[in-house]
């Protein structure tokens, strides 16, 4: 195995491990989400914009009011952080090598 297969399968290995991180985030999430959900008091969810502004520190630049961004970051932040979390699990699942037989004339 030369070193751009072993950089390729480290690389699979991050982005599997990744996407499992950010699932187990997307559960916690929406187990939060539940509890707010279950309490006496009025439910405020945790929606995607109040995740960005909790990790970078700013409100997001979003241009139009009805732009697909503005969209985004008004979903509960589970459900838009698990898909990326599933697709990156999906991506770099490890493949089995195919074997091609060649005929023998």
């Amino acid at each position: 195995m030369g070193s751009g297969a072993a950089a390729t399968l480290g690389m699979m290995v991050a982005g599997r491990i990744a996407g499992w991180l950010l699932i187990a985030l997307a559960l916690l999430m929406a187990s939060g989400d539940a509890v707010l959900a279950l309490g006496s008091s009025e439910h405020v969810g945790i929606v995607t914009g109040d995740l960005w502004m909790l990790v970078a520190g700013h409100a997001p630049p979003v241009g139009a009011a009805a732009s697909l961004g503005a969209m985004l970051l008004a979903w509960p932040a589970w459900a838009a952080i698990g898909p990326v979390g599933v697709l990156l699990v999906a991506a770099c699942r490890p493949h089995r090598r195919r074997v091609r037989y060649r005929r023998l004339d």
